[in-house]
């Protein structure tokens, strides 16, 4: 697309077209899109680590952080390659969105302050916390798929519908108690600092006690390109 010219006391001034300042669109809705497409039309899911995907029977085998470079790499292809690694693990999605900026995108994420200002199509990650120090994963990464809401009881607690694929199930689960985990829809909860940056998570949603949140650090970002 060419300059723009305008004429103005006679002098010819040049303007970039509208399109090459605007900001870019991210890629939010394309990513809801994936994860719809996933939900309904899944008709096998179990969690391990190693990927087994065939979209057009509904076979979805993996873990997390398999899952969600999945995704971007076929929603957000800037943002999947900004993380840099070929198999990366939940470590690295914390790392990627912590490093991005949090006033505009760059390299395909923009990292988002507070819990309250997540939307559909964002990214969460978390570091292995401490008392889990045993355990072989690195964090825990997976996608919002619903407006955050406030706990009915408590203010500084905020409720998040969310994508991911784990064994261990969250609150109103999509997935079967008993079943192999996998692919699944399911409410966690964020404890949040004065700012509203969340500082520890409740695994179970709602109806877990806010004094056995998990503390560690948790980021939250927003994929464009």
């Amino acid at each position: 697309m060419g300059r723009y010219r305008f004429v103005v006391g006679g002098l010819v001034l040049l303007s970039l077209p509208a399109s090459a300042s605007a900001p870019p669109a991210n890629r939010s809705a394309a990513v809801v899109s994936a994860l719809s497409g996933i939900e309904h039309g899944l008709t096998s899911t179990k969690y391990q680590h190693r990927i087994s995907v065939d979209t057009r029977k509904g076979i979805y085998r993996w873990d997390c952080s398999i899952m969600a470079a999945w995704v971007l790499g076929r929603t957000a292809p800037t943002a999947r390659q900004a993380i840099g690694v070929d198999k990366p693990l939940a470590r690295d999605f914390h790392r990627t969105i912590l490093r991005a900026r949090t006033d505009r995108p760059d390299r395909g994420w923009q990292r988002l302050i507070d819990v309250a200002s997540a939307a559909p199509g964002d990214v969460f990650a978390w570091l292995k916390p401490e008392m889990f120090k045993e355990r072989a994963n690195t964090g825990h990464v997976g996608f919002v798929i619903g407006k955050p809401w406030r706990h009915p009881r408590f203010p500084d607690i905020w409720l998040v519908r969310i994508a991911d694929a784990t064994t261990e199930l969250h609150g109103d689960d999509s997935r079967p108690p008993g079943g192999e985990g996998g692919f699944g829809t399911a409410t966690i909860a964020f404890l949040v600092d004065p700012a509203g940056a969340p500082r520890a998570y409740g695994w179970y949603g709602e109806a877990q006690d806010p004094a056995t949140y998990v503390p560690t650090d948790i980021v939250l970002g927003r994929v464009f390109r």
